[in-house]
């Protein structure tokens, strides 16, 4: 009988235990607020509702521990904080806080804070920072940042910032952005900004910025993205396109643009490929050249097209000549063809040349040259493959 009893009165804590917990709030409330009116003081532990509905009503009290159910309002917090819906902190805040949609500190924050929607920061901080929305910070900020949406940080980070969307920085920042769509640094930035669209550095930059679209003002590091865009660039860029005022180092890509560099368009004829044109761009003597080329010479395939790209490094030798070593690659995309020896299938084949550019004018020069191609009859492993010698000729025109 007496055990039955007892497993009943469990039960029954169990299924009103949020009844028992606001029961207990409005209790202290009541027994503890005429004293609490009195002065802001100190609160070991307080417990609210809705401010002021609370054990320490004054918004300048100060607690080690806080428990709110919707909205608790304090002054400075040692220690922790669990807030169902808002939490407001006007001092400082040192420990461990947990908010349900709102959270804003007035002063110095250190420690971990984790909310499910958007946390408000007004004064330095240091720690680690978890949002499902937004953390937005009007100071400098030391640590970790975890945000669904937006990372923002007014007057710089030192640290780590992880968004869903985008990482804002107004100030300098470091070492790490990472987000799906945007990167944005708008001062010095030291360290890797990587990103699903776009990395944007507004002033100088020392490390690495991969994404569809990279952007700094003057780096010193390596880009890899489809368009990289620097106005001063001293390392490697890697892209489809990269575009630099200046630069020290090598771009290499499709095509290459710089203020003092040159831009060819090539037309040329070989044995592999009969009709070629290309575009050539050559920035610190480093030569990118992408062609379409037209009728499959080794296999008779006449209806054959080519696509490719080359890149290697010029040697001048004098003002009118120079010399140019490269490797490309050629995707070959056949015609269909009744006769079942002529190869039908998708494929490729990789090159080396050397060959020469004699400039005649300003607006046209000679060029020749030789190697080897090396065909791979499909893309497949262990595809059969023929090696033969290459040789090719053609003009250059409108260099720049």
């Amino acid at each position: 009988m007496l055990k039955n009893r007892s497993n009943h009165r469990c039960r029954w804590f169990r299924q009103n235990i949020a009844s028992v917990f606001l029961f207990t709030v409005i209790a202290f409330t009541a027994m503890s607020a005429p004293k609490a009116c009195l002065g802001a003081g100190y609160h070991p532990i307080s417990l609210q509702i809705f401010h002021p509905l609370a054990t320490s009503p004054n918004p300048e009290t100060d607690t080690s521990v806080r428990l709110g159910l919707i909205f608790g309002r304090s002054g400075n917090i040692t220690g922790f904080d669990a807030c169902g819906v808002v939490s407001i902190t006007e001092g400082r805040f040192s420990g461990v806080q947990l908010t349900g949609l709102y959270s804003q500190i007035g002063g110095s924050f250190t420690g971990i804070s984790i909310n499910n929607g958007v946390q408000v920061h007004q004064g330095p901080a240091a720690g680690i920072q978890f949002s499902g929305l937004v953390n937005f910070h009007q100071d400098f900020f030391t640590g970790v940042q975890f945000s669904g949406i937006l990372n923002y940080t007014s007057k710089g980070f030192r640290g780590v910032q992880f968004s869903g969307l985008m990482n804002l920085n107004d100030c300098s920042g470091g070492v790490l952005q990472i987000s799906s769509i945007a990167n944005v640094n708008v001062r010095t930035f030291g360290g890797m900004q990587l990103a699903g669209i776009m990395n944007f550095a507004g002033s100088e930059t020392f490390g690495l910025q991969t994404a569809m679209l990279n952007y700094a003002d003057r780096l010193k590091g390596v880009q890899i993205g489809l368009l990289n865009i620097t106005e001063d660039m001293s390392g490697v860029q890697f892209g489809a396109v990269n575009i630099s005022r200046r630069i020290a180092g090598v771009p290499v890509g499709l095509v290459n643009l710089t203020d003092d560099g040159r831009v060819n368009c090539v037309v040329y004829a070989s044995n592999l490929s009969l009709y070629n044109i290309g575009l050539r761009t050559i920035v610190n003597n480093w030569s990118s050249v992408i062609s379409l080329g037209f009728s499959d010479q080794a296999s008779d395939a006449v209806n054959s097209a080519f696509l490719g790209w080359h890149f290697g490094r010029l040697f001048p030798i004098s003002p009118e000549l120079g010399l140019t070593a490269d490797a490309g690659y050629l995707h070959v995309i056949p015609g269909d063809y009744d006769d079942s020896l002529i190869n039908d299938e998708l494929h490729y084949a990789l090159q080396m040349r050397l060959f020469a550019d004699y400039r005649l004018t300003n607006s046209f020069s000679l060029i020749g040259g030789i190697g080897f191609s090396t065909v791979f009859l499909e893309y497949a492993p262990h595809t059969r493959s023929t090696t033969e010698g290459h040789v090719f000729g053609g003009i250059s025109l409108f260099n720049s």
